[in-house]
């Protein structure tokens, strides 16, 4: 047997192999549908505060398995109580959280410094809701509780173009008193 002949049935079986074990589900389907999804283009966010309180969160878009590390689109926002931000739109990327222990993991990694803008209060793992005086020192305190922070990922919960909509509720059961509702609306335009 030549030696193209080895090295074709080495290639095959190895092909054998990971054809397998992603049948057998040893290859995570959510990480095969994020990292394949097409990315190009934007999406919106749109975030609805339906409770009585001020809203204070940062958000993002990210490339996680972007080891380098590579860019982040940071937007940091203060909602009051019972209304709706106007649509957000930013670049679409395989990562889009509120809060998260993955969001600020990333900023941190990227050991730069941050925006003039950037405000270390609104900075945090979850969204804190105040009932504190807007302006004031403790305006983006979370005297009222928190929403643990949230994470959806490109291919498995939305695709470039979509808009993604996350609602705050109040909700006793929660973890620090509040939840984080999403839901995706479908870009039109797509195939």
């Amino acid at each position: 047997m030549t030696a193209n002949r080895q090295l074709l049935r080495v290639g095959l079986a190895g092909l054998g192999a990971i054809v397998l074990t992603s049948a057998a589900g040893c290859f995570p389907s959510t990480i095969w549908a994020n990292q394949t999804k097409e990315r190009t283009g934007n999406i919106t966010l749109l975030f609805i505060n339906n409770t009585p309180y001020r809203a204070v969160f940062t958000c993002g878009t990210w490339d996680e398995w972007d080891r380098s590390p590579g860019p982040i689109n940071l937007e940091q926002r203060n909602l009051d109580g019972n209304t709706t931000l106007a649509p957000l739109t930013l670049p679409c990327r395989r990562n889009t959280a509120i809060g998260s222990d993955l969001l600020v993991r990333r900023v941190i990694a990227l050991e730069r410094d941050l925006e003039d803008s950037f405000r270390p209060e609104f900075f945090d793992t979850v969204v804190r809701f105040s009932r504190a005086p807007g302006g004031s020192d403790a305006a983006p305190l979370p005297t009222e509780g928190t929403a643990e922070g949230i994470g959806k990922l490109l291919g498995v919960d939305y695709s470039c173009g979509d808009q993604l909509v996350f609602t705050f509720e109040v909700d006793p059961d929660a973890p620090g008193g509040f939840r984080i509702d999403f839901e995706v609306i479908l870009d039109n335009t797509r195939d």
